[in-house]
């Protein structure tokens, strides 16, 4: 993995960011809703998670910031799993180039969850 520097957004990011490897994803789902949302991961901190959402995806209708909930961590293709308590600190667009398409959701890691 490599670092990646985001300075440029300093009032998000107070950790330098750490890309990912290929197939790290984050998924959750809401009480009462039997859909299971997962997302690519964009890169992660030791308090945060950076995860990718089409434009489109409907996702966006039901998340904000402040929202706390559980989701679980994938990392790669293996079996690798965390659970995490986190909150949405922001739902942005990328930096103009970047990932056409998509909005870039900022999560706050609160607390590492027993599996």
């Amino acid at each position: 993995m490599e670092n990646e520097n985001y300075s440029g957004n300093e009032d998000l990011r107070a950790q330098v960011r750490t890309a990912v490897a290929d197939g790290a994803s984050v998924e959750f789902t809401f009480p009462g809703c039997v859909i299971v949302y997962q997302f690519p991961l964009r890169d992660w901190s030791g308090t945060g998670l950076g995860i990718l959402a089409r434009q489109d995806s409907k996702v966006l209708e039901y998340i904000q910031e402040g929202q706390v909930f559980s989701v679980t961590l994938r990392q790669g293709a293996g079996l690798s799993l965390e659970v995490y308590k986190v909150e949405i600190r922001h739902i942005s667009d990328p930096e103009q180039g970047r990932h056409p398409g998509h909005k870039i959701v900022g999560l706050s890691v609160l607390e590492k969850e027993s599996v």
